[in-house]
């Protein structure tokens, strides 16, 4: 019997984990895409600095072909920037729900290591308690997060 009430547990703390792995690396994802929405900007600075006035000798482009090359550097970027926007939208729900948690200790242990980026250890540091009692803290926090992960899936329309 104690299995059958530990199994929906596990779940949850399971169903929370996967919610807030990717959670972990925007912070990562979002300065790598403002890297490439740097680059496509040089890309499209250095394009249109190019001078079409005078006569090739051999080679090179067309001045329309260059029109179109800006127009899809401007749509990436304009692409790059809605994925920012969409990932800081994760990142703030997630927080949200951490900062909504009953357990407070466990969720300050989650908040640390899922939105700041420390290890569990370190974020078990932090709190000030033994490990054994960081981890209850923790496995707390996790099956009230994933329940409220459930309830939202479960809500959502397919």
């Amino acid at each position: 019997m104690s299995d059958a009430v530990k199994k929906p547990v596990q779940d949850y703390v399971q169903i929370a984990k996967d919610y807030l792995r990717p959670v972990k690396f925007i912070e990562k994802q979002i300065q790598s895409i403002k890297k490439e929405i740097s680059q496509l900007h040089s890309n499209i600075t250095s394009i249109r600095a190019i001078d079409y006035s005078k006569e090739r000798v051999s080679g090179g482009g067309m001045h329309v072909g260059i029109e179109n090359s800006v127009a899809r550097f401007l749509d990436t970027a304009k692409e790059k920037d809605a994925n920012i926007e969409q990932l800081t939208k994760q990142y703030c729900e997630a927080s949200t729900m951490i900062d909504s948690l009953t357990e407070n200790i466990g969720a300050a242990i989650l908040r640390y290591e899922y939105l700041v980026g420390l290890t569990t250890e370190a974020a078990y540091d932090i709190v000030g308690f033994s490990e054994s009692q960081s981890k209850r803290y923790r496995k707390k926090a996790l099956e009230e997060l994933g329940q409220m992960v459930a309830n939202i899936n479960k809500n959502e329309p397919k």
